[in-house]
């Protein structure tokens, strides 16, 4: 398996019990690739992730780890490379999201935005770099539509505090993995069909909100033989939203 020759790929996607993550397992389980399906304490939805995959006659695992813990994640890299023997890309979906005034955080919810987001992304990217090095796999971080443009975010300052991490960290890892043939980029999504609060379809230029096959579409395309040599970007996933 090579993530430049088209062949399936071995895939690990973080936060994939529910919501995204979930709907990106199945898609990639249903298209030939082994995926393993990351929880931290949603056991039965992974659980369940897992055996539908299975019945289309896919391949897939389970993986659990706090992801803001690094024993708990460098635990998850030696579990993808007992299970499937390498890998060829990592998916970083988790991220927490926390809406509340900046006077009322706690220094609790402020570590936990930050640990969830940024320093989660780069754990599990660490975790499992020499098995992608090995391959010339792909990442993929997960940001938000609004990450790229330094604003005023009184309700949700540390959440865009680390989903514009993530972005540094995305391109900062592009140039350092590049001569290792890793490609790294970002996926940014607006307001998608599960998000919480959900505004009216008005709200966004295109006229709707965002499906879980709008974001499967960008992430498809950033695994496909044909972008290996795409790194460092960022696709915005939101119809026109928060641009």
């Amino acid at each position: 398996m090579n993530a430049m020759d088209g062949s399936p790929m071995r895939v690990l996607v973080t936060g994939s019990a529910r919501g995204i993550g979930r709907a990106l397992a199945l898609r990639l389980g249903a298209r030939g690739h082994e995926v393993m399906v990351h929880y931290r304490s949603s056991r039965t939805e992974a659980a369940q992730t897992v055996a539908e995959i299975h019945r289309s006659g896919g391949k897939a695992h389970l993986v659990s780890g706090d992801v803001t813990r690094p024993p708990e994640v460098d635990a998850m890299g030696g579990a993808v490379r007992e299970r499937m023997g390498g890998l060829d890309a990592l998916i970083n979906n988790v991220g927490g999201f926390l809406a509340k005034d900046l006077d009322d955080l706690t220094p609790e919810e402020w570590e936990y935005q930050i640990a969830s987001t940024v320093s989660a992304t780069w754990y599990v990217s660490k975790a499992v770099l020499p098995m992608l090095r090995e391959s010339g796999g792909r990442i993929v971080n997960f940001s938000d539509s609004g990450a790229d443009r330094i604003e005023a975010q009184p309700r949700f300052v540390p959440y865009y505090v680390g989903k514009t991490g993530i972005l540094i960290l995305t391109r900062t890892m592009a140039v350092t993995e590049a001569p290792h043939g890793v490609s790294v980029n970002a996926v940014m999504p607006g307001i998608i069909e599960n998000s919480d609060p959900l505004p009216p379809p008005r709200e966004v230029p295109a006229g709707r909100h965002g499906s879980f096959d709008d974001v499967g579409a960008a992430v498809d395309f950033l695994l496909a033989p044909e972008a290996g040599y795409l790194t460092g970007s960022f696709l915005q996933v939101g119809g026109g939203y928060n641009l």
